[in-house]
């Protein structure tokens, strides 16, 4: 596993009480892949009520807790987490950008 920290890119749904996670990947390196997945990203997440976060981390689990702690900071809820219908399958660390 590599200890570099890259850029990830979260989707998902705050739904103020915790946060509902859609999918975590590794953002393209490529600057024009990378803003073009997020121009479709951003269109997709919006028409289904969602966000798009964007973290610095070396895997893809602790990108989404600094997003969870960032979450839990502003909603000032100790016990903001992620939700049970979260996608849970999306921490498979090694995945390829998409």
């Amino acid at each position: 596993m590599s200890t570099e920290t890259r850029e990830f890119i979260i989707v998902g749904k705050d739904t103020g009480a915790g946060f509902i996670l859609w999918d975590v990947m590794p953002a393209p390196t490529d600057p024009i892949k990378r803003d073009m997945a997020l121009e479709e990203i951003g269109v997709d997440v919006h028409d289904a009520f969602g966000s798009c976060h964007m973290e610095w981390a070396t895997t893809a689990t602790g990108a989404v807790n600094q997003l969870l702690t960032d979450l839990r900071e502003r909603s000032g809820i100790e016990d903001y987490a992620l939700s049970e219908a979260s996608n849970r399958d999306a921490f498979t660390e090694d995945r390829e950008p998409r």
